[in-house]
């Protein structure tokens, strides 16, 4: 695999494929290498000039240039924006999650308490500052309001 920037490209013909016409490009590169690329797409935009690409180059007597492809969810460790990008999607499904759980936990509540349940439990959640004594004591508060208030909120006489 080679990394270099883009300096030409140039249409070079056409011929039929198994898959359909293909158009045929002169591609040349920074570092000296030049070959011949095959697009499906007549206005080809693998190789932008001025860009940096990866490619395979096959030298011999007519050299082939052909672009890597990366797959967006590799586990190669040398693709980190895509795991931070899974991360940062992760946080935010995680908050999604314990925003409606503090709604749920305390539907009576103002904004600022439901935000602040919801902190609570991201941080139990994703173990941030040992939170966990802190919202065990509150979940225990809770349970036991709604066992000294008679349970109303949730009678004990199940149908099933």
């Amino acid at each position: 695999m080679k990394n270099s920037k883009v300096t030409s490209v140039q249409s070079n013909g056409s011929w039929e494929g198994k898959y359909g016409v293909m158009y045929k490009f002169e591609i040349g590169f920074e570092n000296g290498d030049v070959g011949e690329y095959s697009s499906k797409n007549q206005e080809q935009n693998k190789f932008l000039i001025g860009t940096n690409a990866e490619y395979e180059y096959t030298d011999g007597k007519f050299p082939k240039v052909k672009p890597v492809y990366i797959k967006p969810d590799s586990f190669n460790n040398s693709f980190s924006n895509s795991s931070n990008d899974n991360l940062d999607r992760q946080k935010v499904i995680s908050k999604l999650s314990v925003l409606k759980s503090a709604i749920e936990f305390d539907n009576n509540c103002t904004k600022e308490d439901v935000l602040k349940n919801a902190q609570t439990f991201y941080d139990w959640v994703m173990g941030i500052n040992n939170t966990s004594d802190n919202f065990d004591s509150r979940l225990k508060n809770k349970i036991n309001q709604i066992i000294s208030d008679g349970g109303d909120e949730y009678p004990n006489d199940l149908p099933f």
